[in-house]
């Protein structure tokens, strides 16, 4: 077998050449490695070991308090090792020279960043909420607490927008940045300090995502956090900023592509 049987011959124009190998490569460095269930059965056991403690072991708290506990464990941590994953995902092949060769192919510059984005966008939801998501559930179950099913999964799909929220600002800062401490740097802040913009700015609470899965400060309790209101069956707060982070989803991904066309190799 030649190397060239090993690969598909497709018919692909414009904006969508060399998308479809793109994405087979994208999405089996996630499947067809160890990838997938390592970061499933980390994320699972991290989250859901931490909810078991407090559940099963924490004698005042109240039950059908868990699944709003599941969203901020859920929504607070995972962010963070998706920027620490998607770092290398532009600006290391840019530095490396891995995207200049893979651009020297009939390959376009649209399906290149589409490429980092969707097979990483599925691969981190899958792994890191929806099935640590339902494990939780099983937990919810066994407690006598299962939260209503359409707003468990509503709550899990406002956790989804949040990984993805960082996912896309990193990929975006791996096109436009030149030094890995600004890709990996600016989310991490943004992580750690939109608390504080928060207080000192509170509007920023309608553009941030902070509040999809953790309340504004100064509020008690998780009632003023998207997911957790949700799955907890509480009054929905404002949905402004799940409405603001998919836009920037939107426009970090578009940027993204936009300015990957001027990139010079």
């Amino acid at each position: 077998m030649t190397a060239n049987e090993d690969f598909e011959l497709r018919q692909e124009q414009g904006w969508r050449r060399g998308l479809g190998n793109l994405m087979d490569a994208g999405f089996a460095a996630w499947w067809s490695t160890n990838r997938w269930w390592g970061q499933a059965l980390m994320w699972t056991a991290i989250i859901n070991f931490t909810l078991a403690g407090i559940l099963w072991g924490a004698e005042a708290f109240e039950p059908q308090e868990a699944p709003a506990l599941f969203a901020l464990f859920g929504g607070l941590f995972p962010p963070i090792a998706v920027t620490i994953l998607m770092q290398d995902a532009v600006i290391g092949e840019r530095l490396s020279g891995t995207a200049a060769w893979v651009l020297s192919k009939p390959v376009s510059r649209t399906a290149f960043i589409l490429a980092k984005l969707v097979p990483n966008a599925v691969g981190v939801v899958v792994t890191m909420t929806l099935l640590p998501g339902a494990a939780a559930y099983v937990q919810f179950t066994a407690a006598g607490a299962a939260p209503a099913p359409l707003r468990y999964v509503l709550g899990l799909g406002v956790l989804a927008v949040n990984l993805l929220y960082f996912l896309s600002l990193t990929v975006m800062l791996g096109v436009v940045a030149n030094s890995r401490a600004v890709v990996i740097g600016v989310p991490l802040a943004l992580a750690f300090g939109q608390q504080y913009l928060l207080g000192m700015i509170p509007p920023l609470r309608y553009v941030l995502p902070w509040t999809l899965v953790l309340p504004p400060p100064g509020t008690d309790g998780l009632g003023g956090a998207i997911a957790a209101s949700m799955m907890g069956g509480q009054p929905l707060p404002s949905l402004v900023p799940l409405y603001a982070a998919i836009v920037s989803i939107l426009l970090f991904s578009g940027v993204a592509i936009w300015r990957f066309q001027e990139q010079e190799f």
